[in-house]
C-alpha cells in the first residue's frame, strides 16, 4: 500500500496510515466468516508487488466480491493485476461454486479503476451505495461479470 500511494489518497482523502496493510488483512463484511476471505499475492522475492483480498460467497452464496486488487504503483501497466485477477478467478473456478464476481468503484477512485475492471469485463450494475472512509465521502458503485 506504501508503493501506490494514491489509491489510498483518493478513497481514504490522506496519506496510507501505518495499520492500513493490517488493516485490510482483518475486515471482513457483515456477516461473513474469515474462512470466506482469501489474500492473494504476487511476490518478487521479498518484495510483494501485487495483491487482491477477496470474499468468497458474499453477498450471495454464488458470488465472490473482490474488496481490494492493488499493485506497486512502480509496477502499474505491466499486466500484474491482469494476471492476478486471472489467478483468483482460476483458483474460484477450481475450488467453489462461485458463478458471479463483483466488486465496487469509489467514484473519487473511478478515473483510475473503471478502465481496467471494464477491461477484465465487469459492468456497471447500476446499483450504487454511499461511501465514507477517512475524508472521503462519495458514492461507491458496483460492478459484476460471470466467471466464465
Amino acid at each position: 500500500m506504501l508503493s501506490n500511494p494514491g489509491y489510498t489518497r483518493r478513497v481514504q482523502g490522506g496519506a496510507v496510515g501505518a495499520d492500513a496493510a493490517r488493516e485490510v488483512l482483518a475486515s471482513l463484511p457483515p456477516g461473513t466468516k474469515r474462512d470466506q476471505k482469501w489474500d492473494r499475492g504476487v511476490w518478487e522475492g521479498d518484495l510483494l508487488v501485487a495483491f487482491a483480498d477477496v470474499i468468497v460467497g458474499w453477498p450471495e452464496p454464488s458470488t465472490a466480491h473482490i474488496g481490494l486488487l492493488l499493485t506497486d504503483g512502480a509496477r502499474e501497466g505491466q499486466g500484474l493485476g491482469r494476471a492476478l485477477h486471472t489467478a483468483v478467478v482460476e483458483e474460484l473456478l477450481g475450488r467453489c461454486s462461485v458463478d458471479t464476481l463483483r466488486l465496487s468503484i469509489v467514484d473519487t477512485n473511478a478515473a483510475a479503476a473503471e478502465p481496467f475492471w471494464e477491461r477484465m469485463g465487469y459492468s456497471a450494475t447500476g446499483e450504487a451505495v454511499p461511501y465514507e472512509s477517512g475524508a472521503v465521502s462519495s458514492t461507491a458503485r458496483i460492478y459484476v461479470r460471470p466467471t466464465s
